[in-house]
């Protein structure tokens, strides 16, 4: 489906009826290596509005659409459909309920764009483009002032899940589901998709252990045996997929609807340097779950930034977060005060040092990705040659070959969990 004019209309109207839209201009929404499961295009409507007084004068608005890619071989190679209808639960049903712990001025996360609209062939959205918000560069990774401000964002965010799980223990259950399309599940890591992905996760487990094998530095060779041998124990391909799974449908205290794919293509910020008021905002649910918070925070730590960075900076990162955490907990429900910030403290840690694995594993995949020069990605907009794509039919497509700069942020990221003991 893509949007015509009088969809468009359609869209807008309902909540301006005093606008006028009279054209439609189209263009790719992002570039390549920026989105692999849908397609998005970027939508600019012109017109004009109905002042009070009577007058017309000019008006425009831009809107981010997304929907499924033509191809049906791309659709099954990416499982473009059940990530799509998870996306579509999450903006229709899941962040309303969150939303709505909200009103009355308990506002701890406002990094959710205008939804347009969410159904099975098509999401739409405000452009936030147009009020100057941007991606970082995914090659060059997140800096410690970009961090802080994703990590107050995430507080918020998990926050008002830990507070639906105290307040409507219910709803949260009941969202938590995939009953009736009206909650999130677990798309990528479940059993039953262990052979879809074992071709794609075995290559990719095979070039981190050549990364990680070639890259080791002179000062850690007399450790070789033991680093080569925990990474491989973790990424055998009997082993791997299934730790992943177990991590990820984990449940305990620290349980909320994560953002799943928290890595930096979907991470927004204003175009606006060194401003701790500097706003963020979230976008892609696709993949989102049910889990751990820790499973968000492994996804943006350790993908997303610098062996460096995490090395100077971490204790000071987490702490930022649990202090936001806490101080949002506090304002979503005052009268039943949080439980003690020492405890939630200690069980931060503990689910970091437990979700530590998970976050290799994504390193697997978003290394090569956010490394890799644009015109190494691949590109949903090209037009498959005829028959080039039924070698690949239902299985996903090869990690793009991997850098030195991927080399070297997978071999700091493998020594720095075996040196933590969370591999």
């Amino acid at each position: 489906m893509r949007l015509t004019l009088e969809s468009v209309r359609e869209l807008i109207m309902k909540d301006e009826s005093d606008v006028v839209i009279n054209s439609v201009e189209e263009e790719p929404g992002s570039g390549r290596g920026d989105n692999y499961t849908s397609m998005l295009y970027r939508v600019r409507a012109k017109g004009k509005k109905q002042l009070k007084s009577g007058e017309w004068d000019n008006w425009e608005r831009a809107i981010i659409y997304k929907v499924l890619p033509q191809s049906k071989e791309r659709r099954e190679a990416f499982k473009s459909e059940l990530l799509f209808r998870n996306e579509v639960a999450f903006y229709t049903y899941v962040w309303p309920a969150l939303n709505q712990l909200q009103i009355n001025g308990k506002k701890v996360f406002n990094g959710i764009a205008k939804v347009y609209a969410a159904r099975a062939e098509i999401i739409a959205m405000e452009d936030l483009r147009e009020r100057g918000f941007k991606m970082a560069d995914r090659r060059k990774g997140l800096k410690f002032e970009h961090l802080k401000l994703v990590l107050k964002a995430l507080a918020g965010f998990h926050a008002l899940s830990l507070t639906l799980r105290e307040t409507r223990p219910e709803e949260f259950l009941k969202l938590s589901s995939p009953n009736d399309g009206k909650g999130i599940q677990e798309v990528l890591f479940r059993i039953e998709n262990e052979d879809w992905y074992r071709q794609y996760y075995k290559t990719a487990a095979n070039n981190a252990i050549r990364m990680v094998s070639d890259g080791l530095p002179a000062c850690m060779e007399h450790r070789r045996e033991e680093i080569m041998e925990k990474l491989n124990a973790f990424l055998n391909d009997s082993v791997f997929f299934r730790t992943m799974s177990e991590l990820a449908a984990a449940q305990g205290p620290l349980t909320v609807f994560c953002h799943g794919d928290c890595w930096i293509n979907n991470i927004l910020f204003r175009d606006q340097q060194d401003s701790e008021t500097e706003d963020i905002y979230l976008v892609d649910f696709q993949l989102s779950r049910v889990g751990s918070l820790a499973l968000d925070l492994a996804n943006l730590l350790y993908c997303c930034t610098s062996g460096e960075v995490r090395q100077t900076y971490m204790t000071q990162l987490l702490q930022h977060y649990h202090f936001h955490l806490m101080s949002s907990l506090h304002i979503l429900n005052p009268e039943q005060p949080p439980k003690n910030a020492s405890i939630i403290w200690d069980l931060l840690n503990k689910e970091m040092r437990r979700c530590g694995r998970f976050g290799v594993g994504l390193a697997l995949d978003i290394l090569p990705i956010s490394t890799c020069a644009s015109d190494e990605a691949p590109d949903l907009y090209e037009r498959a040659e005829a028959g080039k794509e039924e070698r690949n039919t239902r299985a996903p497509p090869r990690p793009p070959p991997p850098g030195a700069e991927c080399a070297r942020l997978m071999t700091d990221l493998v020594l720095e969990l075996i040196h933590n003991h969370a591999l």
